[in-house]
């Protein structure tokens, strides 16, 4: 064993230090290093100053150098602060928030411990940075579960403070982890949630990067995600999401809870009961945010959607008193995309449901699209279309369709109420407050160059270099209003065929339609009822020059886009619309 000597004759012996690289089921893990050992010329060198090796015994020829005690107490002191950062810490990695209850005064920490014993979490509402002892609170892990490859423990806190910042460590027989935080949100439903929600990151990992470190600049409350995390559900690619879902904790060390479902490509509900710590084995649940402005209801479609699943969703509904009211699952009702098939069962155990007890926004994936429909409800009445119908009053808005990352597919299967649909990786980013939910899609390719970080005071303020999808009928905010202000708002401005003059002859001056290049333009109006609605092209004398029919529509107001047939410029024309033998609409057309 090397040792030096001082010129007392003092002997200190040099050990050797090494990190092995663990191993789970026989592979090695990636994410640690092997940290080589300071030589002893290396370490006397840094403080330039002599130093003996002894090797073995003292031979009559050795050559003897005098160093000063002190000067080897530096040494050995230096030595130590180098590699105690290393030595004390953790076996620990793999971090992720979750709930099980309140997240006003609860979280889940979850981690992987791949070696030692004896982990638990150390918390508190000041920041000690990696001083264990100078946390006030413990906490011991609830659950040790193997899956994945990986040595799951879940600490689930309790007693927590709403609107509270704690920053904690995790502790165990070797050491401690780098300091992180998280936040309990508040419990107030006069401020307001910040959520992402999105889903299927799967296989393009440099997306799903890219979309998490958003998350780390974004910070918002929690994340709603979907299902399909990996491809095909080994382990080795649940470490590696695991690994990837890391870029999501911010540079201050503050981790964002996920609320997660299950997708079709985990092959069990443990995947994510096992990996989440969610609060069913069966993968469905409901949490409350913000003292009852929001309720959340995550569903399994990998799970039959009647039965005890449809059971527990209308008893939930039924007591559910908060102000609005989000679900997400990962199969579409009606996928926008020709390849996928209709899920009738789900319209029908799940949608009906949603009309019935005023579910606002439903986020789905699987498909991965992009879309938002007008709002909607199950009908099979005159003017709907695949059973849904368009209901401006009481329907449910859908978002999705996935492209965290997974391979994108053409948005080729679009409905008469869909309202815009698009094909790029996206996520929403949703905020809600008590009078309106604000839905941004964004943009993960165009915005992965952001590199400001939003603070607590700013989350509500996009950072410079966001990019959001300026989608058809919508620009680039969604708006749904609470239902009170819908009513209120179709009271002051009823449809136009349930106003005065609405022949073409009593109408009042009409607005202007100017053609695109390509002879398009977009045409506004609002059905009194269910019907297919008309374009007529009127010229001088009332010769009509052009008619055309637009998809059956149900009642509330629409905006689509025309492609009009070669017509004469210069001359005076009026674009009319008509439904129901009325006119809905008319525009001077130029």
């Amino acid at each position: 064993m090397p040792q030096l000597t001082s010129s007392s004759g003092t002997r200190f012996l040099l050990t050797t230090f090494s990190w092995a690289r663990p191993q789970v089921h026989g592979k090695l893990l990636k994410s640690r290093r092997t940290f080589p050992s300071p030589s002893v010329p290396f370490a006397a060198r840094l403080l330039r100053c002599p130093f003996r090796v002894r090797s073995g015994g003292e031979g009559p020829g050795e050559r003897r150098t005098s160093v000063a005690s002190t000067s080897v107490v530096s040494f050995l002191l230096l030595f130590t602060f180098l590699l105690s950062p290393l030595a004390s810490s953790a076996n620990t990695q793999r971090y992720r928030l979750t709930w099980r209850a309140d997240p006003a005064t609860t979280m889940t920490i979850g981690f992987e411990q791949y070696h030692g014993s004896s982990a638990r979490v150390v918390y508190g509402t000041e920041d000690h940075g990696r001083d264990a002892n100078a946390y006030p609170l413990s906490a011991n892990p609830a659950r040790f579960v193997n899956h994945a490859g990986m040595r799951n423990v879940f600490v689930r806190l309790k007693g927590l403070t709403p609107a509270t910042v704690y920053y904690f460590l995790v502790v165990d027989s070797d050491g401690t982890s780098r300091r992180m935080s998280f936040e309990t949100p508040h419990d107030s439903p006069d401020r307001p949630l910040s959520i992402i929600a999105g889903g299927d990151s799967r296989n393009n990992r440099e997306t799903a990067m890219a979309a998490n470190r958003l998350v780390s600049k974004l910070k918002p409350h929690f994340v709603m995600f979907g299902g399909d995390m990996t491809n095909g559900d080994t382990p080795e690619e649940w470490q590696q999401w695991l690994d990837d879902w890391q870029a999501t904790i911010s540079s201050d060390g503050r981790l964002t809870p996920i609320v997660a479902a299950r997708g079709n490509h985990e092959r069990s509900n443990e995947s994510i009961y096992e990996i989440f710590d969610v609060p069913n084995p069966k993968v469905y649940y409901s949490l409350d945010f913000a003292g009852g402005l929001l309720r959340t209801y995550t569903l399994n479609s990998l799970f039959p959607a009647g039965g005890d699943q449809a059971d527990w969703l209308e008893q939930d509904l039924a007591s559910c008193k908060t102000m609005w009211k989000f679900a997400q699952y990962h199969h579409s009702m009606r996928p926008h995309t020709v390849s996928k098939p209709e899920r009738d069962e789900l319209i029908y155990h799940w949608g009906t449901k949603f009309y019935r007890y005023g579910m606002n926004l439903v986020v789905e994936s699987d498909v991965h699209t992009v879309k938002q429909t007008w709002p909607i409800r199950p009908s099979q009445e005159p003017g709907s279309s695949q059973g849904f119908i368009r209901d401006d009053l009481r329907g449910t808005v859908y978002v999705g369709e996935g492209c965290w990352g997974a391979p994108l597919r053409a948005n080729n299967d679009n409905k008469p109420w869909t309202r815009a649909s698009g094909r790029f990786n996206q996520f929403k980013w949703i905020w809600v407050d008590i009078n309106q939910v604000q839905v941004r899609t964004v943009m993960i390719d165009r915005s992965s160059y952001v590199v400001q970080e939003n603070n607590l005071e700013t989350r509500f303020k996009s950072p410079p270099g966001m990019y959001y999808w300026d989608a058809a009928n919508t620009g680039d905010v969604l708006r749904i209003l609470r239902r009170t202000e819908v009513a209120n708002s179709m009271a002051r401005n009823p449809p136009l065929a349930a106003q005065s003059t609405p022949s073409i002859q009593a109408a009042s001056a009409p607005a202007v339609l100017v053609r695109d290049g390509n002879g398009a333009v977009r045409v506004s109006y609002s059905m009194p009822a269910g019907g297919r609605p008309e374009i007529l092209i009127v010229g001088a004398g009332n010769r009509l020059l052009w008619r055309g029919q637009l998809p059956v529509r149900g009642p509330g107001p629409y905006s689509d886009k025309v492609d009009l047939p070669e017509l004469p410029r210069g001359t005076k024309m009026e674009l009319v619309v008509k439904a129901g033998g009325k006119v809905v609409a008319k525009y001077e057309l130029r």
